[in-house]
């Protein structure tokens, strides 16, 4: 983990989910947690080095790998935690994800790990509250899609856009990234192309400038977009969600990894289901997908 600058008062901690650290006056602002305690302790170490005390944490999304060390860092530096509204319900409820993972069902050892189940921490403030007083030239942006209400944040024409998109190397790897909202998910990687700013940094990759990160952002789209013609172009015939996932030649051997593209996989089908695209029935004791 390295401290690194952006720009005059913008840096962020070099990481596998990178942290943001904006100084607005007198005061830090961190930007997510990193994926549990120790993570946090790094992170505290980084910054007292610096001789950095952060007055505000904004927590992107409630997936563990941006919250886990939350409940450290707000403790340990007497943080005000922020987030949306829509996320403070699954970051101050972490056993949330792993129930819709499990489609509702009590979960199983696999999704109680700290890599999906995250520790519970306290949100003081929802980020549509900010007073801006205090944040200013600060802008919240609604990335929502990858999650329920994810948020990015803009500061001097540096966006932090957490997992609104992801890396040639994802991509490659997963063939599906993971999404929420397919629509949603969309609209913020057009809405982040449509700003005029001058670096991009995703959570998980390295930092861009506004040309190479529209490049990376039209391959996103790119991609899904491709992904959704394969999927609507299988259920010419009515299959299941296991015989697209077969068929999409996906090979996995981690159960959650397989239920995060699983669950990517019913996102674009009930995108298709809503645009009155696709039918959902069941038949011969199958749930199936058929495109109209």
């Amino acid at each position: 983990m390295e401290l690194k600058e952006i720009k005059d008062q913008i840096f962020y901690i070099e990481d596998t989910t990178n942290i943001g650290l904006v100084e607005l006056g007198n005061e830090f602002l961190l930007i997510d947690a990193g994926i549990d305690k120790d993570k946090g302790k790094k992170i505290k170490k980084i910054l007292e080095e610096k001789g950095i005390k952060p007055k505000y944490l904004i927590l992107t999304h409630h997936h563990a790998d941006h919250t886990g060390g939350a409940r450290f860092l707000k403790d340990y530096f007497g943080i005000t935690a922020i987030s949306s509204k829509l996320e403070k319900i699954f970051i101050e409820n972490p056993i949330l994800e792993p129930i819709y993972l499990s489609l509702g069902s009590s979960p199983n050892k696999n999704f109680l790990s700290k890599w999906i189940r995250s520790s519970e921490v306290e949100i003081d403030v929802e980020a549509e509250n900010l007073n801006q007083d205090s944040f200013k030239n600060l802008k919240i942006l609604n990335l929502s899609g990858h999650s329920i209400g994810m948020i990015g944040i803009s500061l001097e024409n540096v966006v932090f856009s957490s997992d609104a998109f992801f890396s040639k190397e994802v991509l490659e790897k997963y063939i599906i990234p993971y999404f929420h909202d397919l629509e949603q998910f969309e609209n913020s990687m057009k809405s982040l192309i449509s700003m005029d700013y001058e670096y991009i940094l995703p959570s998980h990759g390295v930092l861009y400038t506004k040309s190479e990160g529209d490049k990376i952002i039209k391959h996103n789209l790119k991609h899904v977009e491709e992904i959704k013609d394969k999927i609507l172009d299988m259920i010419s015939v009515p299959r299941t969600v296991e015989e697209i996932f077969k068929e999409l030649q996906i090979t996995l051997h981690d159960p959650v990894v397989y239920t995060l593209i699983e669950s990517s996989i019913r996102a674009i089908l009930n995108y298709f289901i809503n645009r009155d695209e696709a039918n959902q029935f069941v038949e011969k004791e199958k749930l199936l997908y058929k495109r109209k």
